[in-house]
């Protein structure tokens, strides 16, 4: 091969590499159809991390293609061919031979030390005015505080619309995060059991949650969307299928759907629709004993009584004294609260999609009329939930599997879960 087709094709391969990687980057950078993507942020705390890390990518970039540049510079002046050793077929240096040493050059040598460091320290200014944006917790006159619980393997979300986090919340939910749109939400971090890491890229960075602990952290959306998050702290068997959604609604959306959370579900025992009736028994055998259904599975309908108001005390959260008495004891065995279920997008820690090829394209508001339930993969749930999810339901960790139902009681089951909107 001549030394100009030699070159050629080096060219070629460094033309075809570099326009490879730049094709990758635009597409990570314009592109918006990466649901855990840190580079189109959505919300002030993303916009902050976005613009400290787009300018260090630049850099980065800049300093990669400069010193691979020039390697393959220094290569290829001072590479060995047959020529320069006076044997045509061999090409290399024999053993113990070296090239001729060359001392280094002061200059150049002064110059790579000193330009990173001001490099980096000017990087480090800029990263600590991010983390201390980032460290100010401080809401906007806003008075809900939502407090976060992660727990193996899902998330629960504990609004306290007066911001008092000592008092039991007004209503719970799970696995989604319903925050209004262009408002700074506080949020308590905790944990039940190990620890998690609560993310949701597009608003803002991670924040552990610790069992013991609490952890001050905020949350905001510039615009209304659905914004998926991952737990980013291993917590044991299914970490990876631990994800959370963050949706943020208009204010007026979200005062609509703030006041269906605080309104009990309806007692099914009366209810006429076929099936839901039924359902509720089994579901008041198998499963109130986790799960709450505000106004459904309170002490009185389970034909118990209690200390505290609507069967808070299955939360472990709350002791045996007075009624309401907060205690800060964080215990597992918890399960996601269901009074309105079908008012959410996602179940079993956002792993699965309850609706239907709802997407975005259905309104939040009206996915228990607007979309169609995802009643199969809903019943295999049920059936048998560590085959879809691995768990460690005899230790409190996960849902146990209920294969003792029949295929009526588990169509059942899903027609009263169908009425908790």
């Amino acid at each position: 091969m001549s030394s100009r087709l030699k070159k050629l094709v080096w060219l070629s391969s460094l033309l075809l590499v570099a326009g490879t990687a730049a094709l990758i980057v635009i597409s990570i950078v314009v592109t918006d159809d990466h649901p855990l993507s840190t580079l189109s942020p959505s919300g002030r705390q993303g916009r902050d991390i976005a613009q400290l890390i787009n300018p260090i990518f630049v850099v980065a970039g800049v300093v990669f293609f400069l010193i691979q540049g020039a390697v393959l510079a220094l290569w290829w002046r001072y590479r060995v061919s047959g020529s320069d050793t006076g044997d045509g077929e061999h090409g290399y240096y024999e053993d113990e031979e070296f090239p001729e040493q060359v001392h280094g050059n002061n200059r150049v040598e002064v110059a790579w030390t000193i330009v990173p460091t001001v490099l980096l320290a000017v990087i480090s200014v800029f990263t600590l005015v991010a983390l201390f944006a980032l460290d100010d917790v401080e809401a906007s006159g806003e008075d809900m505080v939502v407090t976060v619980i992660g727990q193996q393997w899902w998330w629960e979300y504990q609004y306290h619309l007066d911001g008092d986090t000592t008092t039991p919340p007004d209503f719970v939910t799970a696995n989604e995060l319903v925050i209004p749109v262009g408002v700074d939400v506080p949020l308590d971090i905790k944990s039940r059991d190990v620890i998690h890491s609560f993310w949701i890229p597009k608003l803002n960075g991670k924040k552990d949650a610790v069992p013991g602990r609490s952890h001050d952290w905020v949350i905001q959306a510039d615009k209304p969307g659905r914004f998926r998050g991952q737990c980013t702290e291993f917590c044991g068997l299914s970490h990876g299928y631990m994800k959370m959604v963050a949706v943020a609604l208009v204010p007026d959306e979200f005062e609509e759907w703030k006041a269906n959370q605080m309104t009990p579900a309806e007692d099914p025992r009366q209810s006429t629709v076929p099936g839901v009736a039924a359902g509720w028994e089994v579901f008041g055998q198998q499963c109130a004993n986790c799960h709450v259904i505000t106004g459904v599975t309170s002490p009185a309908n389970r034909g118990g009584e209690s200390t505290t108001p609507d069967g808070w005390d299955i939360y472990g959260e709350f002791n045996g004294g007075d009624a309401g008495t907060y205690t800060d004891e964080l215990i597992a065995g918890a399960a996601p609260n269901l009074t309105h279920l079908m008012t959410r997008g996602t179940f079993a820690g956002s792993m699965f999609d309850l609706y239907l090829d709802a997407g975005d394209h259905v309104p939040y508001l009206d996915l228990p009329t607007g979309a169609t339930l995802n009643r199969g993969e809903l019943e295999a749930w049920i059936y048998n939930a560590p085959e879809r999810k691995p768990a460690d339901a005899e230790n409190l960790r996960g849902m146990p599997a209920r294969t003792s139902l029949s295929p009526q009681d588990i169509d059942n089951v899903v027609a009263f879960l169908s009425t908790l909107d």
